[in-house]
């Protein structure tokens, strides 16, 4: 007979309290399965306007200034229950505002960020380990991680821009470092504009014009993926189920997305859709010309050695 065969049914007494008490859990009697044939993502599609965010940050300037403020922005929240900051799993989007003859002081930070510049008049620019680094619109700026960093609108335009940051990854794996720049704004000690962190909106343009799809800075952010994505009026893009979470912004045109769990929506410049991870999705240009940003987490799957599955 097997020692399998000789096992009892009846638990003793008292047996779960003592694992309890020694932060042992059976795994054979789990409260909830913690494994599943494909993924279950607990954020959903959701959709951000810019027209709304630009009025409200307007609003917002009678009582949020820099010196209040770390930065005046909006975070785009997913609106799932107890959710209180990230856009989708691992990345977090937030429109921002700099108004003339502001700047928004130097801080760095462990979590990988990039700014994607809507309207901005001359003279903004960010300052990026002590080189200032102009912005126009259509521009998309890297700001590595632990990079010093800070925003200048020295014109006579309000500078709106969205943020993207990688700060629910870093939180999640618990590395997540900020300082404060000790002289509040960091000192300017060089200019370039054209920087290898300026990726300038006429350049993209051009690439996606010729190209349709391109890749933005491959690397040049760990772990965020950017490509900007150029669509004639019908041209379309159909996605299936994937691992990575995507949030799309619109830079020009009109683009009709179709998105598992959420429906059609017309989006405009400005606009921002994300698509968290296993939603079907298309992209279809639905202006004589369109263009979009796409930021995701792709390369963290990839240097992870992640990839889509199809389940038994």
């Amino acid at each position: 007979m097997s020692q399998a065969a000789t096992l009892t049914h009846e638990v003793p007494a008292g047996f779960f309290e003592n694992l309890q008490a020694h932060a042992l859990s059976p795994g054979w009697a789990k409260k909830a399965p913690q494994m599943w044939p494909v993924p279950k993502p607990r954020f959903v599609p959701a959709v951000w306007r810019y027209a709304d965010a630009r009025a409200a940050l307007d609003r917002a300037c009678a009582f949020v200034s820099p010196e209040q403020a770390e930065r005046r922005n909006l975070i785009m929240v997913n609106p799932i229950a107890d959710n209180i900051y990230p856009t989708c799993r691992n990345l977090v989007a937030a429109y921002q505002l700099v108004l003339p003859g502001e700047t928004a002081r130097s801080h760095r930070h462990s979590p990988n960020a990039l700014r994607l510049i809507l309207d901005a008049g001359s003279q903004t620019f960010t300052i990026v380990n002590g080189v200032q680094v102009d912005v126009a619109p259509g521009d998309v700026v890297l700001t590595p991680s632990w990079h010093w960093h800070g925003h200048s609108n020295f014109g006579d335009e309000p500078a709106f821009w969205i943020d993207f940051l990688d700060v629910p990854l870093v939180q999640n794996l618990e590395c997540m470092y900020f300082e404060d720049h000790p002289l509040r704004n960091e000192p300017i000690v060089g200019h370039e504009p054209d920087s290898a962190l300026r990726n300038k909106g006429e350049d993209l343009e051009r690439s996606m014009r010729a190209d349709g799809t391109v890749d933005i800075a491959p690397g040049g952010l760990k772990t965020i993926g950017l490509q900007a994505i150029g669509l004639k009026r019908g041209e379309a893009q159909a996605h299936g189920k994937r691992i990575d979470n995507n949030i799309y912004a619109i830079t020009a045109g009109e683009v009709r997305m179709t998105v598992e769990n959420l429906g059609t929506a017309d989006l405009v410049r400005g606009d921002v859709i994300v698509i968290p991870c296993w939603h079907t999705f298309t992209i279809e240009g639905r202006a004589d010309w369109s263009s979009l940003i796409r930021v995701s987490d792709e390369p963290v799957m990839k240097a992870l050695g992640f990839r889509e599955v199809k389940a038994v």
